[in-house]
């Protein structure tokens, strides 16, 4: 993928759009282990959606840090 260059008002942007999803998947996660605990689906499909929506967290947080967003 090739690098991309943003001003410095569509970096605060992108920030802000990061942080979003990023609380939306702390929501996701939060949201599972409920169901979880109310035995509502199989546990290996829950296990499955979390570690999904986790490795998803893993890779914006990376991708935030090499590309040096602040």
């Amino acid at each position: 993928m090739a690098d991309l260059e943003f001003s410095s008002r569509e970096q605060e942007g992108m920030y802000r759009l990061l942080v979003m999803l990023n609380s939306s998947l702390q929501f996701i996660m939060k949201r599972l282990e409920e169901i979880a605990g109310n035995k509502l689906l199989d546990p290996r499909y829950l296990k499955d959606m979390a570690t999904l929506t986790q490795e998803v967290q893993t890779t914006l947080d990376e991708t935030v840090k090499r590309k040096g967003v602040k």
